[in-house]
């Protein structure tokens, strides 16, 4: 009998995401020893910085080949594949970063992490322990990637904080909390608002973060020092070519 592969995502999925901005994947498949070697990179250069939420950025130029099995992973591209297109790229001057959220004060923050869907970006958030709600998982404000585009860029770079704005103070107190079991991810659009949880655990939260977007058509010079391709290719399809 012939073999049928299974989409990555069923179609339900995809519009729960499109609808409500979020999708959980409490298991895609993410190799345990993979998230091991990438968690306790998190940890040695967590453990460097001050305690409490300590983040780690640029992940990927630290150790490129470590990374790239992680972000270009079947596990995490099956799904982009299905809601980017067949051409995906992980962003590098957006998150690549790892997140260690040790017990004690958290910054509880509603935000965009992009001010605008300019290019749009999917956030990719993979844990490496259980995110609990004692241990701070990630609060989601459903449905309000629909909400207006309001707000100025931030001093280094960013999205948008929805407490300085009173057109979307109806929505703050509307935010639940999305648990994942360690080895899970949670996929989030770009523009809805969300923020890290209080940890009030005993325990300690890592994860790393992780931007994709699909591959921009219309670019015909794109930057390999911002970006690198996961999924597919770069395909220009301007219609600029000479007549």
């Amino acid at each position: 009998m012939p073999t049928t592969t299974l989409p990555a995502l069923t179609g339900q999925q995809a519009r729960h995401f499109r609808d409500l901005g979020y999708l959980r994947l409490p298991d895609p498949g993410l190799p345990r020893d993979l998230l091991d070697e990438v968690a306790a990179v998190v940890r040695t250069r967590a453990a460097r910085l001050p305690a409490g939420q300590a983040k780690v950025y640029r992940l990927y130029q630290n150790d490129r080949a470590l990374m790239h099995r992680l972000v270009a992973h079947p596990a995490l591209t099956g799904p982009l594949i299905a809601l980017l297109g067949p051409n995906v790229v992980h962003v590098l001057n957006r998150h690549n970063q790892g997140s260690l959220n040790a017990p004690g004060a958290q910054e509880v923050r509603l935000h965009r992490d992009i001010l605008q869907p300019t290019r749009g970006l999917l956030t990719a958030v993979v844990y490496f322990e259980d995110a609990t709600v004692e241990s701070g998982c990630t609060w989601i404000v459903p449905g309000s990637h629909h909400a207006p585009y309001v707000g100025v860029p931030q001093p280094d770079g960013g999205g948008t904080w929805m407490d300085e704005h009173l057109e979307l103070a109806e929505l703050a107190d509307q935010a639940v909390p999305v648990p994942v079991p360690a080895g899970g991810v949670l996929l989030l659009d770009g523009t809805v608002f969300h923020t890290v949880g209080a940890n009030s655990g005993g325990s300690t939260r890592t994860s790393a973060v992780l931007g994709y977007r699909a591959a921009d058509e219309l670019d015909a010079h794109p930057d390999p020092d911002r970006q690198v391709v996961v999924a597919g290719t770069h395909l220009y399809r301007g219609n600029d070519r000479p007549s």
